[in-house]
């Protein structure tokens, strides 16, 4: 193993590390603060935060699919922490806000991650700190020049060739269960073959059947490239 193949598993393991601990402790906040919201849901009332946002908007933000974000704001908005608001000019858009609630959960969220923060910094000089910003927002600025890379898009927005990792399958029962006759599943991963005309789709599935597709049902499947 080289020094940087053991630098790269090393960063792996120390962020794998502190993610875990951090969302164990915030974890403990939420059973003392907010019992009835998920990690999932807290970050995305963090998304939201004092703005107003279309739910395409707020997909975007936080890099989930439209179904997954609709399936999220609907569980908030029943327990009262999302207003959502129908556009009055544009019928068919509508904007996700905070009510009184979700702006209290929002707060919470906000002063326990700063006490946190505070907490776990305290004894570290200065100048430890401002390098290790330093270093991190080199990571960071590498990670956003990927981001377009690792956003889930439908399988027909692939080339003929790439391989794509399944992250969500949409449809029906029906439609879902047919590709998992196939072994289409989450986390399987297909080839993009050819187009055979603008209303078919060809993938290799995971067994290495060919199927070909109606372009409709291949919508269906949203991935992310594998390779």
């Amino acid at each position: 193993m080289t020094i940087m193949t053991e630098n790269i598993s090393k960063v792996n393991e120390i962020l794998e590390d502190f993610y875990k601990l951090f969302y164990k402790t915030e974890d403990m906040a939420l059973k003392r603060g907010i019992k009835c919201l998920t990690h999932t849901e807290l970050h995305l009332i963090e998304a939201i935060g004092e703005q107003s946002l279309t739910m395409n908007e707020l997909a975007d933000k936080i890099g989930i699919t439209m179904g997954t974000a609709t399936v999220a704001v609907s569980k908030l908005t029943e327990k009262g922490f999302i207003a959502r608001v129908r556009s009055n000019s544009d019928r068919r858009k509508v904007y996700v806000s905070l009510t009184d609630k979700g702006s209290k959960a929002l707060t919470y969220h906000n002063n326990y991650h700063k006490m946190i923060m505070s907490s776990i910094t305290e004894n570290i000089a200065d100048k430890d700190l401002s390098h290790f910003i330093e270093i991190f927002e080199l990571i960071l600025g590498a990670l956003e020049q990927k981001t377009d890379y690792f956003r889930p898009l439908t399988i027909v927005d692939f080339n003929v060739g790439e391989k794509v990792s399944i992250v969500e399958i949409k449809g029906t029962p029906i439609v879902q269960n047919y590709f998992a006759g196939h072994g289409i599943e989450n986390f399987s991963i297909v080839e993009i073959m050819k187009t055979s005309s603008n209303e078919n789709f060809v993938i290799k599935a995971p067994t290495g059947e060919i199927i070909e597709l109606d372009i409709l049902d291949a919508k269906n499947l949203i991935g992310i490239k594998a390779d």
